[in-house]
């Protein structure tokens, strides 16, 4: 299997219009710092650019994937447990 998948110009065109569309409706944009943005360019301080994505997902071990799955749950509750615990969380705050 061919990864990532083979494309022509106007098929990845195609698919890079489609991304940054996707970003603006779901709001991944993200505004630039205003030393980037040159004077009188950007008046109002409305520019925003999607944010950096990819295309495809960059591929790692199928081994390392599933250890990730067999803990997924007892990370869930973990995760649960420590946010519904405000004292434990003032303490690292105070920290």
């Amino acid at each position: 299997m061919l990864y990532p998948p083979g494309m022509d110009d106007t098929e990845q065109d195609h698919l890079v219009q489609v991304v940054k569309d996707w970003t603006v409706a779901h709001g991944l944009a993200v505004r630039p710092p205003p030393s980037l943005v040159p004077a009188g360019s950007d008046p109002s301080g409305i520019l925003a650019t999607s944010a950096p994505v990819t295309l495809f997902p960059s591929p790692f071990p199928r081994g390392c994937f599933e250890q990730a799955k067999a803990v997924q749950e007892t990370y869930n509750e973990l995760y649960a447990r420590i946010s519904q615990d405000e004292e434990f969380l003032g303490q690292i705050i105070k920290e």
